[in-house]
């Protein structure tokens, strides 16, 4: 098994979006970091970044995105092409972490079935958040409910509150565990200080989800919009 920590570019936001009551008026640099994840004959990626945004986004969230960041160039220095990928776990279907879905037409798509659900009616405080045209489109998606086991080392597990169907990813190599927050913990300081993102479906559910986070001990925790890691290193 290989683990590649991928970068799409960056894109600008609040940062109050991230980290609940701290930080609003300050705008943050978000990087953007699909997993992927090389096991066997499974070429299984985690979220698929921003995509081509529609212009009323471009407004608020501008993204940077050099030549080097696309999701195919990222690939390709993995030895890899779009079409090889198959597996896309979606950790929840906001813009920002499902931009990219149309690039894998070969690829199956694991996505909670309450998050599914409420991509297509959101409530008006979420409804931004979600670019109908960035998941509907007659993709393959496999709905799961709570924890699922994708294979012999690679487990979603719910972590609901963020979005209705949130959920991480906890993959075991060797004799580490990496963990993939999703945006339950978008950065390092949400899960050391248990401070919650911003942007909530729940907030009471959002804390019990990082405290289902912490609970793994010895872990490597990615943080999906951390700028201050950008490897697994």
């Amino acid at each position: 098994m290989r683990l590649f920590l991928l970068l799409n570019g960056f894109f600008s936001l609040d940062k109050g979006f991230l980290v609940y009551a701290k930080y609003y008026g300050k705008v943050y640099t978000a990087a953007l970091k699909p997993l992927l994840i090389v096991d066997g004959k499974e070429k299984i990626l985690i979220d698929t970044g921003i995509g081509d945004l529609p212009e009323p986004y471009k407004r608020f969230y501008a993204v940077t995105q050099s030549s080097e960041c696309t999701l195919q160039a990222q690939l390709l220095k993995c030895g890899l092409k779009p079409e090889d990928i198959t597996t896309v776990v979606n950790t929840h279907l906001h813009f920002d972490h499902c931009g990219n879905n149309k690039l894998f037409g070969n690829a199956k798509f694991y996505v909670q079935t309450d998050e599914l659900r409420y991509a297509y009616s959101p409530d008006r405080f979420q409804k931004n958040s979600y670019i109908k045209q960035f998941f509907d489109y007659g993709c393959d998606f496999v709905e799961v409910k709570g924890d699922y086991k994708l294979s012999e080392n690679v487990m979603l597990i719910a972590t609901v509150g963020h979005s209705p169907g949130h959920q991480s990813v906890v993959v075991r190599h060797k004799e580490n565990s990496y963990v993939y927050c999703g945006d339950a913990a978008p950065l390092k300081e949400n899960l050391e200080a248990q401070n919650i993102p911003g942007v909530l479906y729940r907030a009471d559910d959002a804390l019990r989800s990082l405290e289902k986070l912490k609970s793994f001990k010895n872990a490597h925790f990615i943080f999906s919009h951390d700028n201050e890691q950008l490897s697994l290193e």
